[in-house]
């Protein structure tokens, strides 16, 4: 039998990254269907996105505005193990690499191979986060990051943020930076890193960062008049970005009773179980506003206890606190959003999403 070809290998790779993910508590799986059943569908737009030449979004390894920890990254998807520590600094004897049980999981057909040009390299002292960047490029199963704990953050993706072709070179330059850790039970961890799906940007956007731009920071400014979109335009990049269709309407004049509430897709049971802080908030909102829950005010009460995922006009897209509370100038995040919905510029969506027409991330050069 011939040597099978991408796609195989992929789905290979994929089915066992599943199994080994299965052993894990781990909520990473976030629900995106909107209110279901409540609202109508939002009226067709004009032209769309595709419609004036654009292409499907592509997806990018991003830095976090603030990047996170470990141990957050590990609460936030629910790992839990023994084996799952760091293992930067770490040795292992080659009695202590051989009895690795990941190997044989992380290398196709070729665990053997693997083994002994580990040991050829290195020795009999070998450097534990090395060999496992080795074996990660050689059969490379995902990074998990801040939002995705499966194999979506494909080679190309951590290549594309390195800037440089050679896998192993890439996991070489964002392991040294910190922003990929290996870890003893065989996978790389980047709380610091976020897979997004983006449209490709019109000429005005930056250009998104590198490896050697993960510091760069961010803010928020007016756009021009000229260049703000139009609502119908800035929800077509949206639906491109999230694959979200329900719920995506303005949720501004809206009235929801308790059970639509309970329906919002960041409460709504699914394959994970909602996050505390947010059934918290959720009784917090029943006890302010009774049967009559105005919908805009929910959604950024919401959105205060979660991440706010904040859509700009120029097409860019931003979770990071801080910005928002620059901009409003204070250091509550709820009072920030009432002070950019009272004056126009924030638009709560019925599905938690936050659109900004006529702001815009740009770089902080100051």
């Amino acid at each position: 039998m011939g040597k099978p070809n991408p796609q195989q290998r992929r789905a290979k790779k994929a089915a066992r990254r599943r199994q080994r993910l299965a052993g894990r508590q781990t909520n990473a799986e976030e629900s995106r269907n909107g209110l279901k059943g409540h609202f109508p569908p939002l009226s067709s737009p004009g032209p769309t996105l595709a419609d004036l030449g654009w292409q499907r979004p592509v997806s990018r390894l991003v830095p976090l505005e603030t990047p996170r920890t470990l141990e957050q990254l590990a609460l936030r998807h629910r790992i839990s193990g023994e084996d799952h520590v760091c293992v930067n600094g770490q040795w292992w004897t080659p009695e202590e690499f051989l009895a690795l049980e990941w190997i044989d999981e992380l290398c196709d057909d070729e665990a053997d191979q693997a083994r002994d040009e580990i040991l050829a390299r290195y020795g009999e002292k070998i450097p534990a986060d090395l060999a496992l960047l080795d074996f990660s490029a050689r059969s490379f199963l995902g990074v998990t990051t801040w939002n995705d704990c499966g194999i979506e953050a494909r080679s190309e993706h951590v290549t594309a943020l390195a800037q440089t072709s050679g896998l192993r070179e890439a996991l070489g330059i964002l392991h040294r930076g910190g922003w990929i850790t290996p870890m003893a039970d065989g996978f790389l961890d980047a709380p610091g890193l976020l897979l997004q799906r983006v449209p490709p940007a019109p000429p005005h956007v930056r250009r998104w960062p590198t490896a050697s731009h993960l510091y760069t920071r961010f803010r928020l400014d007016p756009l021009p008049a000229d260049e703000v979109p139009t609502l119908d335009t800035l929800l077509d990049a949206c639906r491109f970005q999230w694959d979200l269709r329900s719920g995506l309407h303005p949720a501004t004049s809206l009235t929801w009773s308790p059970e639509q509430l309970s329906a919002h897709p960041w409460l709504a049971e699914g394959d994970s179980e909602p996050d505390p802080l947010m059934i918290d908030e959720y009784e917090r909102i029943l006890d302010r506003y009774g049967d009559e829950i105005p919908a805009d005010q929910a959604v950024m009460d919401l959105a205060a206890v979660a991440f706010p995922h904040v859509m700009a006009g120029n097409f860019d897209f931003t979770d990071d606190t801080q910005i928002i509370l620059t901009f409003a100038q204070t250091d509550d995040i709820r009072q920030a959003f009432d002070i950019l919905h009272r004056d126009g510029l924030l638009i709560p969506m019925a599905n938690g999403l936050l659109l900004a027409p006529t702001l815009a991330k740009v770089i902080d050069e100051s």
